[in-house]
């Protein structure tokens, strides 16, 4: 069992962690080789009373020795941080696929959003806050117009294509949700023309949190109305599909 409980926690320090070692990782692959080798001896239920011989405990002890040591050496020069949570979300989803902290369907209604739905929230964990607010109104225009074309019947897109000109259409051609329009133009007037001048900044996480959920908020919205591809319509309603690791 100690053999078991040693090759489970050894093997995903070596390929899968966030530690991501380099120069420790042949020792470490030595040591769950004789980890293994003398677990295969051992097998439970089979062998599991015979003793290790002299040989098999050398073997073991002195690569782990040499792993403890290029492993210390490693970790004292690793360049580690901290990077502290923002509000209620998980701080590794934010990292590593933060699209999941949007719709499931709009992976599959607007799969174009996805890289900058991952970089939005990565920038947001790790606090550069106006680079984040870029990359979710990307994402939000993306939306935008996929709703267009929805709640347009295929009219042409705006000529300049940005939000105003989709707003200032919308209302006066009375396309779409009245609330799905002024969730928009909230976003418009609060956060996205201050963002566009050069002297102005997303100050906190708070604020470009707040930028999220008013983003979150109108996608839900948008999302209702957009058409699932249908090719894909059955990927939907089962569990979250796990997307590679940005």
């Amino acid at each position: 069992m100690p053999l078991l409980v040693a090759e489970g926690a050894l093997e995903p320090l070596l390929h899968r962690s966030i530690f991501r070692l380099r120069t420790a990782v042949p020792a470490g692959q030595r040591l769950l080789e004789a980890i293994r080798t003398i677990k295969d001896k051992t097998k439970l239920g089979e062998n599991d009373n015979e003793a290790l011989d002299w040989f098999d405990s050398y073997h073991l002890s002195n690569n782990l020795s040499a792993f403890e040591s290029v492993l210390q050496a490693e970790l004292a020069l690793l360049p580690l941080y901290v990077v502290m949570p923002k509000g209620g979300y998980d701080i590794t989803t934010l990292i590593e696929n933060g699209v999941h902290c949007f719709p499931i369907d709009i992976m599959f209604k607007v799969p174009e959003v996805i890289d900058d739905l991952r970089e939005g929230t990565k920038c947001l964990a790790f606090e550069l806050n106006t680079a984040a607010g870029f990359h979710l109104h990307r994402a939000n225009e993306a939306v935008l117009r996929r709703y267009w074309d929805v709640v347009s019947k295929g009219a042409p897109r705006p000529v300049r294509g940005n939000m105003g000109d989709y707003l200032n259409q919308m209302k006066q051609n009375k396309y779409g949700d009245e609330n799905v329009r002024a969730a928009l133009e909230h976003l418009v007037k609060f956060h996205r023309n201050p963002l566009m001048h050069p002297d102005q900044n997303i100050q906190n996480a708070d604020d470009a949190i707040a930028l999220m959920n008013g983003i979150h908020n109108a996608m839900v919205q948008m999302l209702k109305v957009v058409p699932l591809p249908e090719a894909t319509q059955h990927q939907v309603g089962a569990a979250a599909p796990l997307l590679p690791l940005g």
